[in-house]
């Protein structure tokens, strides 16, 4: 039997050494890495993706779900979620049949999750399709107004605030995140991110963007009904007819509110 290759990430030493120690105790598991923060597992993982990737989820700055959605989801290991009891997280493992372990994590409880890992690593996309479906039902929760985006960049995971953004290109499966003279790539579609979003703060002025209310320096009206929204970059962008009167009363609403 081929050894299952086993990446850990958890910021707490004491708990990372010691999920190390359990797998390792298991027949047929060779633990390729352990990292402390997954800034610095991200590199690993992209050069070198593992079978299975235990993560811890609470962890400061970028989390274990953030790390997950950083990561190529053609390349995706094995997820086995590593939790103190979270009543929503586990019902969200639950439904999407995403595997978790409960801390404190046992060998028996370990190894039972890496023989499900055996028996379905055959077929083909479940963890992309489980990974994905999981993170959208989390979404929500997670991200409610979000503050925070994690974006990808030449081996790194960034934290871009949403108060920096100017406006945001929809661009099929992606999203392009205009921040000053800098372009950020997020693996995700405009609507998903549209609803993680601070509606109060954020207008979507066509399919395929969505502009900073506060950046708009101003609208300028075309006789076909349709417009172009000047940023304080200096950006144009176009706006739908049947969007540019309710922007000009958000404008509106928003200078009242100042």
């Amino acid at each position: 039997m081929r050894p299952l290759s086993v990446v850990v990430v958890d910021d707490e030493p004491l708990a990372r050494e010691g999920l190390v120690e359990l797998l390792e105790m298991l027949p047929h598991v060779v633990v390729t890495g352990a990292f402390g923060d997954a800034a610095s597992a991200l590199t690993a993982l992209e050069a070198e993706p593992p079978d299975v990737l235990c993560v811890d989820i609470q962890m400061p700055g970028i989390d274990g779900f953030d790390l997950v959605a950083a990561l190529d989801p053609h390349r995706l290991p094995a997820i086995i979620f590593v939790t103190a009891h979270d009543a929503f997280a586990v019902r969200a493992f639950e439904v999407n049949a995403v595997d978790y372990v409960l801390k404190p994590v046992t060998v028996e409880r370990l190894q039972q999750a890496l023989e499900r890992v055996r028996e379905e690593r055959e077929r083909e996309g479940v963890y992309e399709s489980r990974i994905a479906a999981l993170l959208a039902t989390l979404a929500p929760e997670r991200a409610s107004g979000a503050g925070r985006l994690i974006v990808r960049e030449v081996g790194q995971i960034l934290v871009v605030a949403t108060r920096d953004v100017d406006w945001i290109e929809g661009a099929d499966y992606y999203a392009k995140l205009h921040v000053g003279a800098k372009v950020f790539m997020m693996r995700e579609t405009l609507a998903s991110l549209e609803a993680r979003l601070d509606a109060a703060r954020f207008f979507r002025i066509h399919r395929s963007a969505i502009v900073q209310l506060s950046r708009v320096r101003a609208v300028e009206s075309h006789e076909r009904g349709d417009g172009v929204v000047v940023l304080t970059t200096g950006a144009r962008l176009k706006v739908m007819r049947a969007r540019r009167e309710l922007l000009e009363r958000r404008l509106e609403e928003l200078h009242d509110a100042e």
